[in-house]
């Protein structure tokens, strides 16, 4: 590997990856030579796309068809996966960002840690500026972009697995640490709409109520009486949420409209409604 290692330095990074195919020609076999192949990955400051398809593929082959239980990243399998591409608490390379985000899309189902982490490691970019996913942004910019929600989207639509799961307690609070983070900034206007249609799925989930599919729910508007029935407990989260950093934001305001179908609102959630006239 160290006579591999040294050879790839000296040459472009698409024929990296023919070489890989030639010392790699069964696939990643281990968590040696995953790691081993994720470690060099840090080893590039700019490898070409094919670089960080190969790598994404590789990682994403061996934890979901090279081991057990197939297709399913359980809290185990997440925790090794966020050790290996985030040594020191962030993920240093795209081709960590790309491995992570296509090991969720791929998985049948996935421990909910997983795409918590992928939000809070997409938090922790657009407000400090630093990070392979925001590459190129002024620092301290904390705005999403369109690019952002784009990513964001696509990690909590394929963080349901393929049973459609809704969004989970933990998704939700970071979620909500996200759009904390960026609250006042001039961010694309999917944003709050898109924390609108999650957050509501998962106070429908949470309150035992039907829930479509988590891709439906985050495409299309909740019905207007959807908020009839969302649990005590639930709106109290919802309050403790909404106003812990100022006054609602418009996603905040749509939640609480949601929830507001004319009769007195919980009273968890007055003081909200009060602040947010």
């Amino acid at each position: 590997m160290e006579r591999f290692r040294q050879a790839a330095k000296r040459i472009d990074a698409s024929d990296v990856v023919s070489l890989l195919r030639e010392v790699y020609p069964e696939g990643v076999c281990g968590r040696n030579e995953a790691e081993a192949l994720i470690a060099f990955d840090r080893e590039f400051s700019d490898p070409a796309p094919e670089w960080r398809g190969f790598i994404a593929e590789a990682v994403a082959d061996h934890l979901l068809r090279r081991s057990e239980p197939l297709g399913i990243i359980t809290d185990e399998k997440a925790a090794w996966l966020i050790r290996a591409i985030a040594p020191s608490g962030r993920i240093a390379t795209r081709g960590g960002v790309e491995a992570l985000v296509r090991t969720v899309e791929q998985a049948s189902e996935l421990s909910a840690k997983l795409v918590t982490f992928a939000i809070h490691e997409l938090w922790h970019e657009v407000i400090t500026g630093e990070g392979p996913a925001v590459a190129g942004r002024p620092h301290y910019s904390r705005v999403m972009e369109a690019r952002d929600v784009a990513l964001l989207r696509r990690i909590l639509e394929a963080g349901a697995g393929k049973s459609g799961a809704p969004v989970s307690a933990d998704e939700a609070e970071a979620l909500f640490d996200l759009h904390d983070a960026v609250a006042g900034g001039d961010n694309h206007a999917s944003f709050d709409d898109l924390i609108f249609r999650a957050i509501t799925n998962y106070l429908l989930s949470a309150s035992g109520r039907e829930t479509p599919s988590r891709k439906e729910a985050l495409s299309r508007e909740p019905r207007r009486d959807a908020g009839n029935g969302i649990a005590g407990e639930c709106c109290a989260w919802l309050s403790s949420r909404i106003m812990r950093d100022g006054r609602p934001t418009a996603a905040e305001r749509a939640l609480l409209t949601l929830i507001d179908d004319g009769t007195e609102p919980d009273p968890s959630l007055r003081g909200s409604f009060d602040r947010a006239a």
